[in-house]
């Protein structure tokens, strides 16, 4: 199973960490992974490229982790959480019809 904890700080995004493979088929054949990757990696180029805000990422095998720097401005947190917000929309809908494969976690963090 794969796990999405989304971090929050005074109730938005501010970053995420994807872990585990999901089980759902051979890999090659998961859509369910395929599915989740997309959305995760596809936030985290929209946040670089896009909206150019600095972010901490790590990245291994069955993991990926985003993080969006403190010291970013107003404006690029407000884009980034936009993508974060719609990455998140995304995987709630994976998880609805896939719970046996996906859990999607919101966990706030301090401020």
């Amino acid at each position: 199973m794969t796990r999405i904890t989304v971090f929050y700080k005074n109730g938005s995004p501010v970053g995420f960490r994807a872990k585990g493979h999901t089980g759902y088929a051979e890999a090659g054949e998961d859509i369910v992974c395929a599915a989740v990757s997309a959305l995760t990696q596809t936030a985290y180029l929209g946040i670089g490229e896009l909206v150019g805000a600095d972010m901490r990422l790590e990245q291994k095998d069955g993991e990926l982790s985003l993080m969006l720097a403190e010291d970013i401005s107003e404006e690029e947190l407000n884009k980034a959480q936009l993508i974060l917000g719609t990455m998140l929309l995304g995987l709630r809908s994976i998880e609805e019809n896939y719970s046996d494969y996906l859990k999607v976690i919101k966990r706030e963090v301090k401020a």
